[in-house]
């Protein structure tokens, strides 16, 4: 049996919200951080830039007050069942995101994730002053997708990509399989499956073909597809 790897953006994919604005909301900034937030995932301006500048607006609010905002970020619907069925069907679930791990944490908590590769703020006193290096940028996030593979035994051939951002286009091309879910235009561009709803288990027909095409492709003579397609890290 194949298995297979299916790496999760988190906001906008697992969850139904940006972290940023919601945070700009709260302290009164809401539109600043949410202009940067959509420049960031249009591709309208590098991702580190954009972090780093949302960074500096919320230098010194405290890392609880960023916990609370994250509770009340809401799920994207059907996410949890979507990663509940990836599992019964033999899938390794991941979270690779260029957020921070006070969400992503909560959310592999939530679904049972056991591989979530976040950024992580440096907090000093309690209160947040930067973030800790190296950033998990969209080249990074590629990357961390094919280690993560290796470790697992798989090729990037075994591996499906989910995000909505121009921060997931290295990893979504990085796997076997690229999937955009209510995505923008960049990324729906260069995506090999586009979703449009609103629900998060659309994606499962796609992976569970995918899958097939994969066993099948593995049990003939030819090449494996984790050999067909790759990626330099």
């Amino acid at each position: 049996m194949i298995l297979l790897l299916v790496a999760f953006d988190l906001e906008g994919t697992l969850v139904d919200a940006e972290f940023f604005p919601e945070v700009g909301r709260r302290l009164g900034d809401g539109a600043l951080l949410d202009s940067v937030t959509r420049q960031a995932m249009n591709g309208e301006l590098r991702f580190e830039e954009a972090l780093l500048r949302r960074l500096r607006v919320i230098r010194g609010v405290p890392l609880e007050e960023l916990r609370e905002v994250c509770l009340r970020l809401p799920l994207s619907r059907g996410a949890r069942e979507t990663v509940r069925a990836l599992r019964e069907l033999h899938c390794t679930p991941a979270i690779i995101t260029g957020g921070f791990d006070i969400l992503a944490d909560r959310v592999a908590a939530e679904f049972g994730v056991e591989y979530v590769c976040a950024n992580r703020f440096i907090v000093e006193h309690g209160r947040v002053v930067s973030v800790r290096r190296p950033i998990v940028t969209p080249e990074f996030k590629a990357r961390r997708l094919l280690m993560l593979a290796r470790r697992l035994g798989m090729g990037p051939g075994c591996c499906v990509a989910v995000g909505d951002g121009a921060n997931d286009i290295p990893m979504m091309e990085a796997a076997g399989l690229g999937i955009a879910f209510n995505a923008k235009r960049c990324v729906r561009e260069r995506a090999d499956v586009v979703i449009e709803g609103g629900d998060l288990r659309e994606v499962l027909p796609y992976i569970i073909d995918f899958k097939e095409e994969v066993e099948r492709l593995n049990s003939s003579p030819r090449p494996s597809v984790a050999r067909l397609r790759s990626l330099p890290v």
